[in-house]
């Protein structure tokens, strides 16, 4: 269990170094192109939730965002520590629940620290949306998505073994 605690922990590192690291370099709305006209480093301050929804929500109700991102990491985190580390079938389970947790403190840190409640985000993949979102959102991504797929089909399977 010692190693996914350090897992977690390295995930909200990146997550939080990378948001120092681009707030440092840049100037907001400032973008580096990595990938002209496909994928650019753009320094932004998300107030809203959501991709962007609701701009502005987070200055005037940033305590309901954080109750929300704390309980949101709660519950995660009950889910992942009362899970069986014995049994290796659960490792997308514990693989979701770990970038869930890391994602929704990740995305609290700012929450909390940062002056105006924003969430800052960077990864500009133009080429394809216009979103513009960070590591612990890339973490909240990827882990529901692993999660449905554990919940839907690895699941089933570990019940139908199980007899």
């Amino acid at each position: 269990m010692i190693k996914w605690i350090f897992i977690i922990l390295a995930l909200i590192g990146i997550d939080q170094v990378s948001k120092i690291w681009i707030s440092s370099v840049l100037l907001e709305q400032e973008s580096i192109p990595i990938i002209t006209d496909f994928f650019h480093l753009t320094y932004t301050r998300n107030t809203g939730m959501l991709f962007g929804g609701f701009t502005g929500l987070a200055t005037d109700y940033f305590w309901i965002f954080l109750i929300f991102a704390v309980l949101a990491s709660a519950i995660f985190g009950y889910m992942f520590f009362k899970s069986d580390f014995k049994d290796k079938r659960l490792i997308v389970y514990r693989i979701a629940l770990a970038l869930l947790i890391a994602g929704s403190i990740g995305n609290a840190i700012d929450r909390a620290v940062q002056i105006d409640h924003a969430v800052i985000d960077f990864l500009d993949f133009r080429g394809i949306w216009e979103y513009i979102f960070n590591f612990a959102d890339t973490f909240l991504n990827v882990g529901i998505f692993l999660f449905f797929i554990d919940v839907f089909f690895l699941e089933k399977k570990r019940l139908n073994a199980n007899g």
